[in-house]
């Protein structure tokens, strides 16, 4: 297990987490967020390859409707 920092909280995670596995952790569709990684947004096509690392800095933000 690794620590990570997902939205100002630490969090552990296996070793060989992806941003998807992430997100599916907290059941947030692919489709509906952002991902920043240390500071940089992630593709939605590389959320399946980009692995996490020990003491990743994650934000992921939620689209909403609404207006």
């Amino acid at each position: 297990m690794i620590k990570i920092i997902v939205n100002g909280r630490e969090w552990q995670v296996p070793a060989d987490a992806s941003i998807a596995d992430l997100l599916g952790k907290f059941k947030v569709p692919p489709r509906a967020c952002a991902v920043e990684l240390n500071g940089r947004i992630v593709k939605r096509d590389k959320f399946q390859k980009t692995s996490l690392k020990e003491q990743a800095v994650v934000e992921i933000i939620r689209m909403m409707g609404g207006g």
